[in-house]
């Protein structure tokens, strides 16, 4: 069986020579002094031979312990420089980072917070993909993902950021020619309008509570809310949207009427993504501090 020694190992070794014994080495490393012994014969097992002539009055290397010391300097301070070097890396707030968001909702505000990130920290650069798509986040290299809907993946971290209540919406042209529906159930008899994930439409009543599901039957399906919105507005249909950038202040251009507005949709959580809770770089642990306090100051209503 071959004997086996460790980087600890060869550290205390290379500091019981660079302080001339045991005792000084152990003090210098808060390491007791009968640990240091431990790792050294270990050390001297593994390599077959005595490193070190010690006793009350000398303390030297010997042949092979001249020899080890001389080869294994260099390579402990070569990586310590390496161990330097990722450490900073780690540490100094710039670098790359690797984002995925939603189109549309990058486009409406999310894409604000980046420019503002970007502009508090000038060192940091976002490589940022926009998709719908639940990636695979690994494969792709990414370092966080804003993503709508509850948690798909466990593995990951996912802290909430925000959420909005979709609400039904179409163009003034369209209810004219078609008619307002009074009833969820009327719906059948429209043109919709469906943005995936949005499968299923979940509709309550503000008061009564009656809740009312169903699957569209639709005219457009599409992977993308802008586009959905889009053809809403040009008359084409009914669509499910989140009802602040579209119908509220923040969609006030947009030329949609709410549709059967004593019904509401649920509400849409945006969650962030990212792999480890506590080991990070620094950038990462930035942006995902930056991002929840500037929606938080930003006070967007749900």
């Amino acid at each position: 069986m071959k004997s086996r020694f460790s980087l600890d190992g060869l550290r205390l070794f290379q500091q019981v020579v660079q302080h001339s014994g045991i005792s000084a080495a152990a003090r210098a490393t808060g390491i007791p002094p009968a640990t240091v012994s431990r790792h050294l014969k270990q050390l001297e097992q593994a390599l077959g031979g005595r490193l070190l002539e010690r006793n009350a009055h000398y303390f030297g290397l010997t042949e092979l312990g001249e020899h080890y010391y001389q080869r294994c300097g260099p390579l402990l301070s070569e990586l310590q420089d390496i161990r330097q070097q990722l450490d900073e890396r780690h540490t100094r707030l710039s670098g790359r980072l690797r984002i995925t968001a939603p189109v549309s909702m990058t486009q409406n505000w999310l894409g604000d917070c980046f420019s503002d990130f970007m502009l508090a920290y000038p060192g940091i650069e976002l490589d940022l993909t926009l998709s719908n798509q639940y990636e695979n986040l690994i494969e792709q290299h990414i370092d966080a993902a804003f993503r709508i809907g509850e948690p798909r993946d466990s593995s990951w971290v996912a802290r909430p950021v925000w959420a909005t209540r979709v609400v039904l919406c179409a163009a003034p042209g369209y209810l004219a020619r078609a008619g307002m529906p009074d009833h969820p159930r009327d719906l059948h008899h429209h043109a919709l309008l469906a943005s995936y994930p949005m499968d299923e439409w979940r509709l309550t009543h503000d008061s009564s509570g009656e809740a009312y599901r169903f699957s569209p039957r639709a005219r457009l399906r599409v992977n993308d809310i802008g586009v959905a919105v889009a053809a809403a507005r040009a008359g084409l249909g009914i669509a499910l949207v989140p009802g602040y950038f579209f119908l509220g202040p923040a969609g006030a251009d947009q030329g949609l009427r709410a549709v059967l507005p004593r019904w509401q949709g649920i509400r849409r959580p945006l969650y962030l993504y990212y792999r480890d809770r506590d080991v990070m770089p620094a950038r990462l642990k930035t942006f995902i501090e930056f991002v929840l306090a500037w929606v938080k100051d930003k006070a967007l209503p749900a």
